[in-house]
């Protein structure tokens, strides 16, 4: 016979293809997809966290997790919630968790930023519509008279510089660029003849103000902030920053200005406040201007609290004691604004009030029973939920989960259950099943125990598994109405440790029930008594010794007939039904009786017999004139010796009897064989005689009296 073990397989929480490392271009736009790979897991929503990451950043949104067409696996996709910068940080190492589980599964992930080749940033003022310089006309020839201050986002980059347009278009060849942005002239400037500003204070727009704008962040890309109009009545006018800002453009014909991409405050906290400095050119009519923005982005509350740890899976024996700390949770808001956080505990049915939190320490509130029937049909385990809500509006929840295993410690001795008296009948039979034993246990199962009956006892014997007694001798109520026998229990499976056991030890007692199986018993068995014919009917002549060792009620009927009609029973005592007549010539009752008495309780019998002798006796007083003093008469009961052989001597002198008796037979047989033969050869030759019709009856006659003498005595009468 093969036998082959069968498993149910349930799939346990993991990464598919989950690479170590990817790679993100620093240009690479809000709301892309950085990594996508699977995992697979039982449960039907499972979740992946970033446990940690490594500098910390919000950068990175929380995975989404998507079901897939096979069964258990899931896809996930990591998606960029900001702007990276490989001159910030060029290497992310997050910690990824999948969430629930009995313990979470975790891998790590490096995600490298790539440097991109940056444009160069202009500042202060050398960008479109330009600078605006002053130049006296004896300026020396090739001495700079600005130098534009410009800078290379990538390191270690060099920025190369030259002049592309010249107006008017016949002093092109007038201006050149160093290597470090230093413009000169390599011509004197003539103020009558060559180029000049005409009355600049009258070549700007006067309505351009400086304004203060809020927005709210992660409002998206493309979001409007707000828009900047000149007062020309032209409408080629063009709109442009001072100064570059990557979070914000601006409409070059409108004036609009827009977010270059989402706003995320915990990405890039310096876009909490950025003032751009707005130049508008109309070159129609040769006016600039310069209008200050400040954009305030206000931080919206879109992350619930960071929690570590996000779960706690502990296992812990249930005798741990109340205060125990099981671990600290520290929780913090990520929004810019750093929203207070507070933290509640949520229990269920099961686990309530036994855990409590102090300063973000887990304890233990109660005892963690691990005896307990709803506990056992939970895998002996307490669920909570700690709840870290921040103060911002709307508030956010992140939960943090609670799994604490309690372990089985052996803390109770095993009770013997009622009853504790077990009434068993004497009859009952050697092997036969008399009671069975219960035991408590406060340690669950409450019925891990073995029983066993210690010592040298003989009477029962006790099944280890289900308790049963047997019976191992019989019993006898005469002998001993109760027994008391020890009892030992020993609980088992209630501990990791296995040997570790606890032992009860409680006695029973067998109460023996009475039943009638014994007869009555009588002794002696024959009874003699010698009486006188005057003794009064109804007077006891004896009275049996019989008892039932059951204790049962006797009773008693003579059996034989003659003795029925003479004789009667009170109890156990034997009477004469009436008196005895000895008078001659007239009735003469037998002088000895035998009598047959039958002793019953019921169920079982005995007999006794009682052999009566009656003494006649006269009841007429002759006449005198003396009064005679008369001596009451004596019985005097003579005892005659017998002959008792031993049994062996019996049966041999039975056989030779019965021999002898064989061997007389055949010897008879041959006589009267002989006898027979002879008789028929003299019949043959005499008459026959005419008494040979006569037969002898083998009886004896008195020729006196036509009675029989029946009564024979070894009593004498003395007077």
């Amino acid at each position: 016979m093969y036998l082959k073990e069968l498993r149910c397989h349930f799939p346990l929480p993991g990464f598919i293809d989950l690479p170590a490392s990817v790679d993100v271009l620093e240009n690479t736009v809000p709301r892309k997809v950085v990594v996508e790979f699977k995992i697979e897991s039982s449960d039907p929503r499972p979740e992946v966290r970033i446990l940690s990451i490594t500098p910390f950043s919000s950068v990175f949104e929380t995975p989404a997790v998507n079901p897939t067409n096979a069964s258990n696996i899931f896809t996930v996709q990591m998606v960029l919630n900001g702007s990276v910068d490989f001159e910030q940080t060029r290497l992310y190492s997050l910690s990824l968790g999948i969430v629930p589980a009995d313990s979470p599964v975790l891998r790590s992930l490096n995600i490298r930023v790539i440097n991109v080749n940056d444009p160069p940033e202009c500042e202060p003022l050398f960008q479109l519509p330009g600078a605006e310089v002053h130049i006296p006309e004896d300026h020396p020839v090739h001495m700079p008279f600005y130098t534009v201050l410009a800078r290379d986002p990538d390191k270690n980059d060099t920025i190369a510089f030259s002049i592309c347009r010249v107006l008017p278009e016949s002093s092109r060849g007038q201006f050149y660029i160093d290597g470090r942005g230093s413009i000169s002239s390599n011509q004197s400037f003539d103020y009558h003849n060559g180029p000049r500003a005409e009355n600049s204070k009258s070549r700007t727009f006067s309505s351009l103000e400086s304004r203060n704008v809020s927005i709210y962040e992660n409002g998206g890309a493309e979001d409007v902030v707000a828009s900047v109009r000149a007062n020309s009545v032209t409408s080629n006018v063009l709109y442009a920053f001072v100064k570059t800002h990557p979070a914000y453009k601006i409409g070059r014909e409108d004036g609009i200005i827009r977010t270059a991409f989402n706003l995320d405050l915990e990405t890039d906290r310096t876009l909490t406040q950025t003032i751009l400095l707005v130049r508008a050119l109309s070159l129609s009519e040769g006016r600039s201007g310069t209008a200050t923005v400040t954009i305030n982005v206000l931080d919206v509350n879109e992350h619930p609290p960071f929690c570590s740890p996000p779960v706690f899976v502990l296992t812990v024996p249930e005798t741990t004691e109340i205060g125990r700390r099981l671990g600290k949770v520290t929780c913090f808001d990520i929004d810019i604004s750093k929203h207070k956080v507070s933290l509640t505990l949520i229990e269920d049915n099961i686990s309530l009030f036994k855990f409590r939190l102090r300063d973000g320490q887990l304890q233990v509130n109660n005892s963690l029973d691990y005896d307990v029937a709803n506990v056992a049909n939970n895998n002996f385990q307490y669920e909570a939920t700690i709840l870290a809500t921040d103060a911002g509006s709307p508030s956010l929840t992140s939960e943090i989960r609670i799994f604490v295993t309690v372990t089985p410690v052996n803390e109770f001795v095993p009770q013997l259950a009622a009853p504790f008296a077990l009434p068993v009948p004497e009859n009952a039979r050697r092997g036969s099943v008399v009671g069975v034993l219960k035991a408590t246990d406060a340690d669950w199962p409450f019925d891990s125990v073995r029983f066993s009956i210690p010592g040298d006892n003989d009477l029962l014997a006790a099944d280890p598994a289900t308790g049963q007694l047997y019976l191992r001798k019989e019993l006898d109520f005469e002998e001993q109405h109760r027994h008391t026998v020890t009892v030992q229990l020993v609980d088992f499976g209630q501990d990791v440790d296995r040997t570790n056991s606890k032992t009860g030890v409680a006695e029973i007692t067998i109460q023996v029930e009475n039943v009638n199986d014994n007869a009555p018993i009588c002794n002696p068995v024959a009874y003699e008594s010698t009486i006188y014919s005057t003794l009064a009917a109804g007077v006891p002549i004896l009275t049996l010794n019989c008892n039932d060792p059951d204790g049962d009620v006797l009773t008693t009927t003579i059996t034989n007939g003659a003795a029925v009609d003479r004789f009667q029973m009170n109890d156990l005592s034997l009477s004469s039904k009436n008196m005895f007549s000895y008078v001659p010539d007239g009735v003469y009752d037998d002088s000895m009786f035998v009598v047959t008495i039958e002793v019953s309780d019921g169920k079982y019998s005995a007999n006794a017999v009682a052999y009566i002798t009656v003494v006649p006796w006269t009841t007429t007083v002759p006449t005198t004139t003396t009064k005679t003093t008369r001596r009451p008469p004596q019985v005097v009961t003579m005892v005659t010796e017998f002959w008792d052989p031993e049994l062996w001597f019996v049966v041999v002198l039975t056989v030779t009897g019965a021999l002898l008796l064989f061997a007389l037979g055949l010897l008879t047989w041959a006589i009267l064989l002989r006898a027979e033969t002879e008789k028929h050869a003299m019949t043959d030759h005499q008459p026959a005689s005419p008494h040979s019709d006569q037969r002898f009856d083998g009886k004896a006659q008195d020729p006196g009296k036509n009675r029989v003498k029946q009564s024979s005595s070894f009593s004498l009468a003395v007077s």
